[in-house]
């Protein structure tokens, strides 16, 4: 289908009826080619109507006899009339499925004035926001999020969704991105991003616009937020900024937690370090304690000539927390269990800078190179007040450790990437060359000061004073090739080769204090040296077909794992061999259907941490050592998923399904001695498997001019964890439901209500006993009205109930927030709002974990009631497009 200028009309509808008396019997939309296709429901003679939006409906009579028919081109005509004086009346299409792309038409999800794309994303049928800002698209974690088909501040998804205004944002674009291999040669090669593409309105595409916003409230809060975006046909320049102190970020924080999961949590009173054990966490999320925000940081893109592209950008950020926890756990033993009680006050931040540079360079048809630079310069501090104690029951205590820890950090990064790719003469011959090389350097200072008492007979009073100094370098590179051969009309032959070699330089120097003098302990001190040397060879079946994707793979990988401790006789060398299967099936069906098949092997290597021999006693009643001859682990993980849109019913439903068996899985084996000292050294178990599933569907109701939106999800892993040579496995249940509903029209009242729930049943089979459940209820609503062109009231409510078996209490956690915005004047650039958080001041943030050999209920200091009243303006430089006004 096409318009008279011979282009393609995207997603014009075209309804198949019948003669006699026009019953509806098929629908479709057109592609990005203009084609569709239609399944009539038996031999007969039908109307198939084609429409568009702005052109004249097209009438053809068509006699189907069971063959199929090639209609030839239908080209639409231009309506007469003129738009001004036309008022159209009905319902804008929420999403159209364009091949693998789904595009989301942002007019049809109503977002208020102030609201970043992450609102935007949270109406959107198939897309989650998840607690700390990163985003799932038809159950898969987002990769990438581009602005009008370019990087904006790298790979970190959150800076564009948390910062850009939802007004700007045209349409939402979901769909697979392909490896740049797969792009330049148009051979799939199954190496996929899950990606959302923000397309910008045609008025925000010439000129500069942004918001700016300062705020202020009780309890000292504040708050200011800015971005500024000029852009232009082929230039484009974003500066952005946030300050706040009401636990607000507008970045990834994952360095910030990877420190406070790391070094972090070892100087902790709970030793919560990142275990892998399928530990089972309820309730609140990363918001914990009182948080102060300073970011900000500029990106560009610019397009040089025809052949060029460079996207750069630059980005600093100041994190500082203030946490305050009390937490009490049962750990559980073969005949028994004890009670570990914490309580601790962490004064902990991060700050640091990440720049990214992308060039783009296309010198023909034939030959492209692309160059990468990433890195990042950064400091981290922590200081933790603790004390911790262990029993046997109320009555009788065993040990207790009370102290402070300071711990300083510094690290940096630099990452180089280069690939070149070459086509030949020969149409689908094609060669590609990947390197990367990966420096990296992490320094930190500890000081350790604990008093710990074992309650013997008589009591063993042990004072720790010291310092601690840790260097860890390292540095990698990897080289990889690949040729490709057609051997068939879109049928391929793929030959790679590649070569990883890793190295890391570890070196923890303990020194006792003594009279204020440090002595060097060399029984704790420690030098490690680990080299991880990786081949891989591989033979790759590609199959391209318009509506089918093909592609089957096998990779021989030979790794080499050595290393040496204290520079002494200790050396360890060990190898690996594994073949590695993998596939990708993918699949577009006519009626808006996808289906996706993957299947892929993965041999993991141990962390360095995992792997040094070193000990960790920051606190001498948890200590950690590592152990170097873990092997890597072989993994076998499989995903499936189908989604279909009736874009008649504006109908949606996916499901996916993911599971995953891992050999040799690297978990912790814990010993607990008499004094209920524990220390965890990591091991290889046999196995470990885990099962996830979830399935969505929505739907208006019509005659109630509501829609609503079902979510299930299931789980189920598998794990086995070692206490006291004891193994014990543990089997996990968990199911969950989403219920929610909204109104339609949205143009004065906004309305959205909703239950969640969520039971996850741990069984273990050292000992039946201790099996438990916990539960997770939450009711929602939200709300918003407005009243005329310049005043709008927002509204939403959680009310949170958090049950254990362990536990005969049931936790309540109401949280209401409130804000009322007015434009003060007629041009909306100046608009002034009121926010009120937590309402009815019942905040709490509690955190229940259950484990393989432990349950723990964890609680912090949270965000209390406040109020906020502030200014924002929005920033239009640009000229505006002519108006033709049709209300939808």
């Amino acid at each position: 289908m096409k318009d008279q200028s011979e282009k393609p009309l995207l997603s014009a509808s075209v309804v198949l009826l019948t003669e006699r008396d026009s019953t509806l019997t098929s629908f479709a939309t057109t592609d990005s080619e203009g084609q569709f296709m239609l399944n009539p429901p038996g031999n007969g003679s039908f109307i198939l109507q084609a429409s568009f939006l702005g052109y004249e409906n097209e009438y053809t009579l068509v006699k189907y006899t069971g063959r199929g028919i090639d209609l030839g081109t239908i080209i639409l005509k231009e309506r007469s009339i003129a738009l001004e004086d036309l008022v159209v009346k009905g319902e804008l299409s929420p999403m159209i499925v364009d091949g693998d792309t789904v595009n989301y038409n942002t007019k049809a999800f109503k977002t208020k004035e102030g609201d970043v794309v992450e609102d935007l994303l949270k109406k959107l049928p198939g897309l989650e926001v998840q607690r700390d800002g990163s985003v799932k698209a038809f159950g898969e974690d987002v990769d990438r999020v581009l602005v009008d088909g370019k990087e904006f501040f790298g790979t970190d998804t959150r800076i564009a969704t948390k910062n850009l205004d939802a007004d700007a944002v045209d349409e939402v674009q979901v769909f697979d991105k392909k490896s740049d291999m797969a792009e330049f040669t148009g051979i799939a090669d199954g190496l996929d991003e899950r990606t959302i593409n923000l397309k910008l309105k045609e008025g925000k595409k010439a000129g500069y616009f942004g918001t700016a916003e300062l705020a202020s409230g009780s309890g000292e809060r504040f708050k200011g937020r800015a971005n500024i975006n000029r852009f232009s046909p082929n230039n484009r320049l974003s500066f952005i900024g946030l300050a706040n102190n009401i636990n607000e970020q507008g970045f990834s924080m994952d360095e910030y937690f990877q420190f406070m999961g790391g070094l972090g949590a070892v100087m902790s009173g709970g030793l919560n370090l990142n275990l892998n054990d399928g530990n089972l966490p309820v309730g609140m999320d990363q918001n914990q304690g009182i948080q102060k925000t300073w970011a900000g940081g500029m990106n560009t893109s610019n397009s040089i000539g025809k052949k060029t592209t460079i996207d750069a950008s630059a980005f600093y950020n100041s994190f500082e927390t203030n946490l305050i926890s009390n937490s009490s756990r049962e750990n559980f033993l073969k005949n028994g269990s004890y009670l570990t009680s914490s309580e601790a006050e962490q004064l902990s931040g991060t700050g640091g800078v990440n720049f990214n540079v992308r060039l783009k360079t296309k010198f023909n048809p034939f030959h492209q190179l692309i160059f990468r630079l990433n890195g990042a310069v950064g400091n981290n501090r922590l200081t933790n007040t603790f004390s911790n104690s262990s029993r046997y029951s109320e009555e009788r205590l065993i040990n207790e450790s009370r102290g402070e820890n300071e711990i300083k950090a510094s690290r940096y990064s630099i990452n180089p990437y280069l690939t070149y790719m070459r086509k030949f003469s020969k149409s689908g011959r094609s060669l590609v060359f990947d390197s990367n090389l990966r420096l990296n350097d992490n320094t930190s200072e500890a000081g350790i000061d604990s008093k710990n008492t074992l309650f013997e007979m008589p009591p063993i009073v042990q004072v720790l004073l010291q310092n601690q100094q840790m260097t860890n370098r390292g540095n990698s590179y990897s080289v990889r090739t690949a040729f490709v051969e057609p051997i068939a009309s879109k049928k391929f032959i793929e030959f790679s080769a590649a070569i990883t070699d890793e190295n890391n330089d570890s070196q923890n120097d303990y020194y006792d204090i003594i009279n204020n003098q440090l002595i060097s302990n060399s029984d704790l001190s420690n030098w490690f040296r680990r080299d991880y040397i990786s081949k891989t060879g591989g033979l790759k079946y590609s199959q391209n077909n318009k509506k089918t994707r093909l592609t089957l793979a096998m990779n021989y990988e030979s790794a080499l794992q050595k290393g040496k401790i204290n520079a002494e006789n200790s050396d360890f060398r060990n190898t690996f061999q594994a073949l590695l299967p993998s596939g990708v099936l993918e699949h577009r069906s006519e009626n808006n259907g996808n289906l996706i098949l993957r299947y892929f092997t993965d041999m993991r290597e141990p962390s360095l941490l995992q792997l040094q021999p070193a000990v960790n006693n920051a606190n001498p009643l948890n200590i950690y050592v590592g152990n170097p001859n873990l092997r890597p682990e072989y993994e076998h993980s499989f995903y499936s998923s189908f989604m279909r849109y009736d874009a008649f019913n504006f109908r949606m439903f996916y499901i996916n399904l993911r599971a995953r068996h891992t050999f040799q899985k690297i978990n912790n084996a814990i010993s607990i001695n008499d004094q209920l000292v524990r220390t965890m050294s990591p091991v290889n178990t046999p196995s470990e498997s885990s099962l996830n599933a979830r399935t969505e569907f929505s739907s208006p109701l019509k005659p109630l001019k509501i829609k609503y939106k079902i979510t299930l999800r299931g789980n189920y892993s598998q794990g086995k964890s070692p206490v006291n040579n004891l193994v014990n496995q543990t089997n996990v249940f968990g199911k969950g439901l989403n219920l929610s509903i909204e109104n339609r029209k949205k143009e004065i009242v906004d309305l959205l209500a909703g239950f969640q729930f969520y039971r996850s049943d741990s069984r273990f089979s050292a000992n039946t006993e201790l099996n438990q459940f916990y539960k997770e209820q939450t009711i929602y609503a939200e709300g918003g009205l407005s009243l005329g062109e310049r005043f709008t009231l927002k509204t939403n409510f959680d009310y949170q109930f958090l049950s254990q078996s362990f536990s005969e209490s049931t936790y309540k956690v109401p949280l209401w927030q409130a804000s009322a915005s007015f434009f003060l004047d007629k041009t909306r650039k100046f608009r002034l709002t009121a926010t009120a958080f937590d309402l009815l001041n019942k905040n709490q943030d509690i955190n229940r974990t259950s484990s393989l050999n432990f349950n723990e209920v964890n609680q912090t200091n949270v965000l209390g009631r406040y109020f906020m009243l502030g200014l924002s303006y929005s920033i239009k430089g640009f000229k505006e497009q002519p108006v033709n006004v049709i209300r939808i």
